[in-house]
C-alpha cells in the first residue's frame, strides 16, 4: 500500500503530546476534527515541557483536546486542563505554591508567590529573560527542597482575546540550568508602583504560613501539612516579603535574595491530644506553636491565635473543661484589672466557635 505525502502528515500531527508538569507525565491527545495549523500551534506553545513520545510509558493523566473551542480559547482551556490533571496527581505528594520561580546556575531556586491578578507572568517574563525559567504559575517541590520544573506556555493577556499561550522559547526566556534545582528563596510578592525601589524585609512564620496557606493547592491533604510549611520555612531560613515598582527592577536583585539572611524560629507541633469533656476540635486538622501565637488548619482555612487564645488552645487540646481553662488563662496572664477572666475567656472560644476552630459538644 502507497500512503500519500498529506495523509502521513496528518497521522504524524495526530501523534499524542507528552509534556512534563510538575514532575508528572500528562499526555494530551488530539481529535481529528482539529485542524494541522491548531495542532501545530499548541504543540510549539509546550515546547519548553515537552517530553519525547513512547506510546509503552503509561502517562500519569491524559487530557484530550477537540475542535469545540476556537483555537485561541482551546489553547488557554489546554494549559488549565494540564495543570489541573498535574496538580491531582501531585496532590498530597508535593507542595505546590501559587508562584512564579526562577533559577540561578547553580540550581537554586527562588519562588515568588502571590494571588492571581499580581503579576506574576509579567515577572516571569522579566525574571526569565536574565534567569533560568522554571515556571509561571506553580512551584512544586518534595520536603528535601527538590523543584520540579513546570515550563509550561505562559499565558500572556490580550486585550479583549484569550490570553495567548506562549512558550519559554518564544518569549526569550532562559533555560532552567543542567543542576539539581532546590528551592532557596521563598517570597511573598507586593506590587507597589509608589513604592521607590525594590526592599525586602523578613515575615514571621505565623504570618508568612497564614499568608502562603491560600496560594497552595491540595495543602490539607499533605501529612501533617502546617507542621511541613513550618519545616519548609525552617529549613530555607525562612520567608521573605518582596514589595517591588515594576517588574524589571526585580531581576537585579534575584541574587540577593537567594542569599537573603536565614532566620530560624523555634516551633513545635499543637496538635489535638485527645478528647475534650465540652468542645468537639476535630475540625482541626493540625496545629504549631511558634513563640506566643498559635496556628491552626481547620476546614481547610489557617488560622493565627493570639492574645489569651493560644493559652485557651494548648488547655482545649489537653482535654481540659472551661473552669481548668480559666485557671490556665489566670496562670498565665494574671487576673484582669478590668473585667470578670471567666467572661473574657468565653469570649474568646466564643469566637474560636464563630470562626470554625471548633464547636460546643450538646
Amino acid at each position: 500500500m502507497t500512503v500519500s505525502a498529506a495523509s502521513a502528515q496528518d497521522g504524524a500531527a495526530r501523534t499524542p503530546l507528552d509534556v512534563s508538569a510538575l514532575g508528572a507525565r500528562i499526555r494530551v491527545t488530539f481529535a481529528d476534527d482539529l485542524d494541522d495549523a491548531t495542532v501545530d500551534a499548541i504543540r510549539a506553545s509546550w515546547q519548553g515541557a515537552r517530553l519525547p513520545f513512547d506510546e509503552t510509558i503509561e502517562p500519569d493523566d491524559t487530557v484530550p483536546v477537540s475542535a469545540t473551542l476556537d483555537p485561541d480559547q482551546l489553547a488557554e482551556t489546554l494549559t488549565v486542563s494540564v495543570t489541573l490533571a498535574a496538580l491531582g496527581r501531585r496532590s498530597g505528594e508535593m507542595l505546590m505554591f501559587h508562584a512564579c520561580g526562577v533559577a540561578d546556575p547553580a540550581g537554586r531556586v527562588a519562588a515568588f508567590v502571590g494571588p492571581s491578578g499580581r503579576g506574576k507572568t509579567t515577572l516571569s517574563r522579566a525574571l526569565g529573560a536574565e534567569h533560568g525559567y522554571v515556571s509561571d504559575e506553580t512551584i512544586a517541590l518534595s520536603t528535601d527542597l527538590s523543584v520540579e520544573p513546570y515550563r509550561k506556555p505562559l499565558s500572556v493577556v490580550r486585550q479583549g482575546r484569550p490570553k495567548e499561550q506562549l512558550s519559554p522559547d518564544a518569549a526569550g526566556l532562559k533555560p532552567v540550568p543542567d543542576a539539581p534545582l532546590v528551592l532557596t528563596a521563598l517570597v511573598l510578592i507586593t506590587r507597589d508602583a509608589e513604592h521607590p525601589s525594590p526592599s525586602i524585609e523578613q515575615v514571621s512564620f505565623p504570618d508568612a504560613i497564614a499568608e502562603l496557606a491560600p496560594q497552595m493547592s491540595y495543602l490539607a491533604e499533605l501529612p501533617r501539612p502546617l507542621q511541613t510549611v513550618a519545616a519548609l520555612c525552617d529549613r530555607i531560613g525562612g520567608v521573605v516579603r518582596l514589595t517591588y515598582p515594576d517588574a524589571s527592577t526585580v531581576p537585579p536583585i534575584v541574587p540577593q535574595l537567594l542569599d537573603h539572611t536565614r532566620v530560624h524560629e523555634e516551633w513545635e507541633p499543637a496538635a489535638v491530644d485527645g478528647e475534650n469533656p465540652e468542645y468537639d476540635l476535630s475540625a482541626v486538622s493540625d496545629a504549631i506553636r511558634c513563640g506566643d501565637r498559635v496556628v491552626v488548619l481547620a476546614q481547610r482555612w489557617v488560622h493565627v491565635l493570639d492574645g489569651i487564645a493560644p493559652t485557651i488552645w494548648d488547655s482545649l487540646r489537653a482535654g481540659r473543661g472551661l473552669d481548668r481553662i480559666v485557671e490556665d488563662v489566670i496562670a498565665e496572664f494574671g487576673r484582669p484589672d478590668k473585667g470578670d477572666p471567666r467572661e473574657l475567656v468565653l469570649a474568646a472560644i466564643d469566637q474560636l466557635v464563630d470562626s470554625g476552630v471548633l464547636s460546643r459538644k450538646a
